[in-house]
């Protein structure tokens, strides 16, 4: 078993290969991977044509869409010859099915002149023979292919690049990423002259498709993948790190009311106050008053007295029988009414009533804490604890949670007074 001192020097290897990797955080989510369709073929080929479509009210006219050939030509040992004449009357489709049911992704065609076939994969492999039926079929669409000059049919396949190349001579490769060259070089020379809305779909365009052919995020997927291989080579250390911890937390869930009012300074705690400790319960801090008997609603600090149809408790609680709470070092301290009775009702009324949430809320808002409301959990705030002054930070901090409630304490046996007075009478 390794001694603390070689666990020592491991984890201070595990902090210099740490520091060693690069900062990074996740790319933001472009619009598609957030409903889901980061993937879906027919979104982005309708996306795709909408861009090269110069007759969409996008505001880029033909630019993109010659953006887009230029690109193909260089890319391709095809050549496309296009003229102005042509680009005032091309046409840009999707899904566009011919007699023999061939239907093509996307169709670019200048009429009598020239066309271009895309059959685009996002992640699913070319379907066999496919690509040879839309060579060999006669039509695109509802035209006859003879109708024009042989030099004007192109077909071009448009995938990932490592995805495998289309079997058919006639199509040419063209990869997503030169989809994105050819964008984002026409967007650099733009100078602001397109709609700042269209910029903005383009762009969003763009980040799902770096997004999935893993262009934009490798430095973040590389450092992550880092990280995972460091954890399974200090596994085993860090397994031992937390077993150290879980073994503290659990010899202080037995002793934690001595250990806590320890840390309390005398002024704070006083006869007012009594805690609360079984097994298989949570800490329970609480003030004189606020566990109430089940007969006739008086003061006690029996729990067993409080239960029945009309008995009530409520108390500050602090989660310590949680793992987190050593191994994460959280302390969550939160005010709690468990019982399901009218008084609880009652109380939930008043808390939530705006004569009361104006006298507390600017003491929670300046403490940070946060006001639930509802009619188990009122209040709650998770404090960090040093976890290398174990035990005793835990207990320093729940003394911190104490000693900040406590105005607010005031405040909650207010209500409580209103609320038994009001049950009473009833």
């Amino acid at each position: 078993m390794a001694s603390s001192e070689e666990l020592a020097d491991r984890f201070r290897e595990l902090r210099t290969s740490l520091e060693a990797l690069p900062e990074v955080t996740e790319p933001p989510k472009p619009m598609l991977r957030i409903l889901g369709s980061a993937r879906a073929e027919q979104k982005w080929n309708t996306l795709l044509a909408y861009f090269l479509d110069p007759s969409q009210p996008h505001g880029f006219g033909a630019d993109l869409l010659k953006a887009f050939l230029d690109k193909a030509n260089q890319v391709t040992a095809d050549e496309i010859e296009y003229y102005h004449r042509d680009i005032e009357r091309v046409s840009v489709e999707t899904e566009v099915m011919s007699p023999q049911n061939n239907r093509l992704d996307v169709l670019i065609r200048a009429p009598d002149e020239w066309f271009v076939c895309i059959e685009s994969k996002v992640d699913a492999p070319q379907e066999q023979g496919k690509p040879e039926r839309y060579v060999e079929d006669p039509h695109i669409g509802n035209e006859e292919k003879s109708e024009y000059p042989e030099g004007g049919h192109h077909y071009l396949f448009l995938s990932k690049e490592f995805a495998p190349n289309v079997t058919a001579d006639e199509f040419k490769d063209i990869y997503w990423r030169h989809i994105v060259e050819a964008f984002q070089e026409e967007l650099n020379l733009s100078h602001g002259q397109y709609p700042e809305r269209s910029v903005s779909q383009l762009n969003d365009f763009i980040s799902t498709i770096i997004t999935v052919i893993n262009m934009g995020e490798e430095n973040y997927e590389e450092t992550q993948e880092e990280k995972v291989q460091l954890l399974s080579e200090y596994r085993d250390d860090i397994d031992k790190l937390f077993e150290a911890a879980e073994s503290l937390r659990e010899r202080a869930v037995e002793e934690w009311p001595e250990l806590f009012r320890s840390q309390v300074e005398d002024e704070l705690w006083t006869d007012e106050w009594t805690t609360r400790s079984e097994p298989r319960e949570w800490g329970c801090i609480f003030r004189h008053g606020w566990y109430l008997d089940n007969a006739n609603l008086e003061p006690t600090n029996m729990h067993d007295e409080t239960t029945g149809n009309r008995g009530f408790r409520l108390h500050f609680n602090h989660l310590i029988r949680k793992q987190e709470s050593f191994s994460r070092g959280e302390l969550t301290y939160r005010l709690r009414s468990p019982t399901r009775v009218d008084l609880r009702d009652e109380f939930h009324r008043l808390y939530n009533s705006d004569r009361w949430q104006n006298e507390l809320e600017p003491l929670l808002d300046e403490r940070g804490i946060t006001n639930k409301g509802n009619k188990q959990d009122y209040m709650l705030k998770t404090y960090d604890v040093d976890q290398s002054g174990l035990p005793e930070s835990y207990f320093e901090t729940l003394a911190v949670a104490f000693e900040e409630h406590i105005p607010i304490a005031q405040v909650v046996d207010e209500i409580l007074d209103e609320a038994v007075g009001n049950v009473k009478d009833n």
